[in-house]
């Protein structure tokens, strides 16, 4: 078959030469105008593909965290191949590509000399996305990295499978307080308003201002817990004389108990320097070293009212700039889903 066709073509081909070739000598015997030749036309310049168009992008400035002072020259790195590139003096960058990235959000990491490395997640968008701005932690003062791994990763006293990742909350926590003991005896009066007045304090203190409590409610009712709020009970116990009060880590529902009348001075039965340092835990914190911070795991004999050190306030701040689950040194995760029901470390 396949000879045969072969054949047929040879064959065909042969033909229409023989009969062009007749044409032509007819056409010659006629005496007619001898053909003019023609001109060969000039060959065709090659055209330069056109360079493609980026489907996405985004652009904003890198930052040092907590100021608006650019990290010139910092380098952002997608998390899969695609090239770096270089912040300008002011710290403005763009990143973008023809490709789709791999996910939605896209990893990226940030890093410059004097700078923690802070690995980010970015949210796509077809086309151009602007003010995407993002930040970094400057390795000085006032930061100080052991505190900071103390103060929030648990690296001071635990035993329990530390450093741990950011325990902090994401929404304003409520407050209920038990007005009566395990007993049924009522709370001295005096001693609800201090609590009241340091929960307050607290939840500002430890989130840098970010969240005040949501609400406070007071009852003598025992209230099952609930997402969003943070019990509070005030128990008086002989046998427990050693412990100033214990809570749950960043744990959401949360629990705070205080012991009236063991860490206290006069008719100051459960000082407001107390109540502070379990808000700290409850709110996502853990002890540390420094005898001048409110977590420090021993209660001042002079029972004072309760303040944030400078060195708690600003860590604080940096925790709460950060998602929940942002492991170290800079590590956010792409979605802080998983933790958000709290951890099951009870703190005192």
């Amino acid at each position: 078959m396949s000879a045969a066709r072969v054949g047929r073509r040879v064959q065909v081909g042969a033909l229409s030469i023989v009969l062009g070739l007749a044409a032509a000598c007819g056409g010659g015997s006629g005496g007619g105008r001898p053909s003019t030749p023609t001109t060969p036309s000039a060959p065709t310049a090659p055209t330069t593909p056109p360079t493609p168009v980026n489907t996405w992008s985004a652009s904003g400035q890198i930052v040092a965290l907590g100021t608006t002072q650019g990290i010139g020259g910092a380098t952002l790195t997608p998390g899969w191949p695609l090239a770096a590139v270089s912040a300008d003096e002011q710290g403005k960058y763009t990143i973008g590509d023809v490709a789709n990235p791999p996910s939605t959000p896209y990893p990226v990491t940030l890093s410059a000399g004097g700078m923690i490395s802070h690995d980010v997640w970015i949210t796509w968008a077809r086309g151009a996305r602007t003010g995407v701005n993002l930040d970094m932690i400057r390795n000085a003062a006032p930061f100080n990295m052991e505190f900071y791994r103390q103060f929030a990763r648990d690296t001071f006293d635990s035993d329990q499978g530390a450093p741990f990742p950011l325990l902090r909350w994401t929404t304003a926590p409520s407050f209920y307080v038990r007005t009566v003991d395990q007993n049924g005896r009522a709370i001295e009066p005096e001693v609800l308003a201090v609590t009241l007045d340091a929960l307050t304090r607290g939840v500002q203190g430890y989130t840098g201002g970010r969240y005040s409590p949501a609400a406070i409610e007071t009852g003598t009712d025992a209230r099952p817990q609930a997402a969003g709020w943070i019990n509070v009970d005030i128990r008086r116990d002989p046998n427990d004389r050693q412990v100033c009060g214990r809570a749950f880590v960043g744990a959401n529902p949360g629990l705070i108990t205080l012991n009236d009348d063991v860490c206290s001075c006069g008719s100051n039965k459960i000082p407001g320097a107390v109540t502070m340092h379990e808000v700290g835990h409850a709110m996502g914190f853990f002890h540390v070293s420094d005898r001048n911070s409110l977590m420090f795991p021993f209660a001042s004999g002079d029972c004072p009212a309760g303040a944030l050190s400078p060195a708690e306030a600003f860590h604080a701040a940096v925790v709460y700039s950060r998602p929940r689950g942002n492991t170290e040194p800079d590590h956010d995760p792409s979605s802080g889903a998983a933790l958000t029901a709290g951890h099951p470390l009870l703190v005192r």
